[in-house]
């Protein structure tokens, strides 16, 4: 959007707001006041509208701002008003200057470098004062008394449009030249040819072309000039940090130029520029690369070699920064690949003082998925004696299940292994309603028992909400990795995600306290219905205790309690862990033993009477289709 339209739109919303304004203060004022009529109060609100509409581009056009860079448009710049000088007419101090570009002149704005009485040369500087005493400029209302200086603010040199013309918005960059042209010249299909005097200008100040190598060796020949390997620097007041521009490029990076990924860099705010943002190009790790969500470090501070680690006390975020002055070749923009766990160690260490654990913990696998977003990994020591053990429960339950001898029924019907398509739909449909009523609601046992319906669905619904959870989390980081809504279900530290997982891990605590209640109360157990596996029950509130230890160490450690307070039960086993010194060290430990708990659950289970939580609802949907085909024939 071209300066024109900006401040037109500016104008404009400032225009409504004001009206919006005032209309919101006549119905203030239409309930404050009742000795007015309300056709004054409508006069008067009508005029405070009006007089702030007349105001409002007076604001405007005051606080309007030119785009500041350091690249010249070439062929916006052709067609401005200014389009037939040369750079030199302008600026005639380049050549005399010692050191250009000046490495002290990046801090400055666009209001350094104007200089009205160069305007004077060519405009009526009077006939302008005159304008300007009468509060008026363009045809536009001014501040009276109004300062040289701010012609800049609205009057760009390079893209000022001449008398005739209101705008070069529509010569935009990404145009072909032949459209350039064609607005003003029926046979050209080419702007001119750079003045002579300009050529070595435009080699690094002309913006670059989309699809351009020559724009790309511009683009680094500017930054290179300054940071570049062979760089040198007479204002010695001024640090610049170099780059060996041969390393870098040849890295992944090689065919970009500087401001593929430092887009803010060409800006005269060039010591204010903003971080790169590495996932505007390349896809966010995975759970099974990252170990966990990370969500308070960047690429940088694993990928970047040159550089150190801190922890920010106000964000509480790691952050990075040059390991060293900046005065000699600096590897800052050296990526540094991936090797193993080598990056890891930057902040998993004894000693660190980032909030990091000291020991590499694996990633949360496939035997986590009831509880977390984990992922399928299933290559830590833990989680492989674990599965062999569960295989191994199944495959004995299986060969007594396959020990017997089932009968054999004739369909008289004359059923031979076909069915219908009918038939089909049918049964598929009768095991979906088997499951999602008596699998997932557990119609039966609500039937047979209202108590023990709820003291199971304490326990058995909040597996199934943070399976639910972890797995479309999961499923996310997969396949659409640069969704914002993945990452906030994958971090702990976001509010909804904190609350869900304590509210269904304190739900499962509770359903156990009541199942235990229960049967002291209920001696009898009813009949059909499975008793209590206590060993079970046994891990899996130690499990979750376990959890709920590691997540108050975890806020302990990386100090975003303030963040956390929807963890209302990790936030308050904080408060225990607070004044531990090695807990970097120690919370290691307890993870292994929280995952050494769950793995022993998982051997167990095919053992126990707790099977029946996997078991229930496929014998819940078999049992449907049982039904629905004794029904149909």
């Amino acid at each position: 959007m071209c300066s024109c339209r900006k401040r037109l739109y500016s104008c404009l919303m400032a225009i409504l707001g004001r009206i919006g304004l005032s209309v919101l203060c006549f119905r203030v004022f239409l309930h404050l006041q009742n000795g007015l009529s309300a056709r004054y109060l409508t006069a008067k609100g009508l005029l405070y509208g009006i007089l702030l509409a007349i105001l409002a581009p007076v604001f405007c056009f005051a606080n309007s701002r030119t785009s500041e860079t350091w690249f010249i448009d070439f062929i916006k710049y052709h067609v401005s008003a200014h389009g037939r000088l040369s750079c030199q007419d302008c600026h005639p101090d380049m050549s005399d200057k010692k050191i250009h570009p000046n490495p002290s002149d990046v801090t400055r704005n666009l209001e350094h470098f104007f200089h009205p009485e160069l305007c004077f040369n060519c405009h009526d500087k009077d006939s302008i004062k005159a304008a300007f005493s009468k509060g008026f400029h363009g045809g536009k209302p001014i501040e009276k008394g109004y300062n040289y200086d701010k012609c800049i603010v609205c009057h760009d040199p390079h893209y000022q449009p001449g008398l005739k013309r209101k705008s070069t918005s529509n010569l935009e960059s990404g145009s072909k030249r032949q459209e350039f042209c064609a607005g003003c010249h029926a046979k050209k299909d080419s702007p001119p040819a750079v003045k002579a005097d300009d050529v070595k200008c435009m080699q690094c100040h002309e913006a670059p072309a989309a699809a351009n190598k020559t724009s790309e060796l511009n683009v680094n020949r500017l930054c290179l000039a300054c940071h570049g390997r062979n760089a040198t620097s007479i204002d010695q007041s001024v640090v610049v940090p170099r780059i060996d521009e041969t390393k870098h490029c040849s890295k992944g990076h090689k065919s970009l130029d500087c401001l593929s990924c430092h887009a803010d860099a060409a800006s005269f705010a060039h010591n204010r520029q903003m971080t790169v943002q590495c996932s505007h190009c390349h896809t966010p790790h995975d759970e099974a690369t990252l170990h966990d969500t990370h969500s308070r470090i960047s690429c940088q501070d694993c990928h970047l070699s040159g550089v150190k680690l801190r922890l920010d006390p106000i964000t509480k975020r790691i952050v990075w920064q040059k390991a060293g002055k900046a005065s000699g070749i600096s590897s800052v923009n050296v990526i540094m690949p991936a090797h193993g766990t080598t990056s890891c160690l930057r902040c998993h260490k004894k000693g660190n003082h980032l909030g990091a654990v000291a020991m590499v913990l694996p990633a949360k696998s496939v035997i986590c998925m009831p509880c977390h977003a984990a992922t399928f990994t299933f290559g830590d020591p833990v989680t492989l004696v674990a599965l062999l053990g569960f295989l191994l429960g199944i495959l004995s339950i299986a060969s007594v299940w396959l020990s017997g001898k089932a009968q054999s029924k004739i369909d008289k019907s004359g059923f031979r292994g076909s069915i219908g398509k009918s038939a089909l739909f049918a049964r598929v449909l009768a095991g979906i309603k088997g499951l999602f009523l008596d699998g997932l609601l557990q119609r039966r046992l609500f039937h047979r028992s209202h108590s023990r319906w709820f003291v199971h669905s304490l326990i058995f619904w909040p597996f199934v909400i943070r399976f639910s959870w972890g797995f479309v989390a999961l499923l996310g980081s997969m396949f659409w990795p640069k969704s914002p809504y993945v990452w906030e279900m994958l971090n702990k530290n976001n509010a909804l995600t904190a609350i869900l997982f304590d509210l269904t891990g304190l739900s499962v605590l509770l359903g156990i306290i009541l199942s235990v209640l229960l049967k002291r109360v209920n001696k009898n157990n009813l009949s059909g219905l499975p008793e209590s596996d206590w060993p079970a029950m046994f891990l899996l509130a130690s499990i979750i205790i376990i959890g709920f230890i590691l997540e108050g160490a975890r806020i302990a450690l990386t100090g975003v309690a303030d963040i956390n307070h929807f963890a209302f039960i990790g936030l308050v086993l904080s408060l225990v862990w607070s004044g531990v010194g090695n807990l970097s060290e120690i919370y290691g430990y307890i993870w292994y033993l929280h995952a050494a708990l769950t793995a022993i659950f998982v051997i167990y289970l095919p053992f126990s009477r707790m099977l029946h939580i996997i078991m229930a609802p496929i014998v819940a949907a078999l049992n449907s289709i049982d039904a629905e085909h004794s029904g149909r024939f």
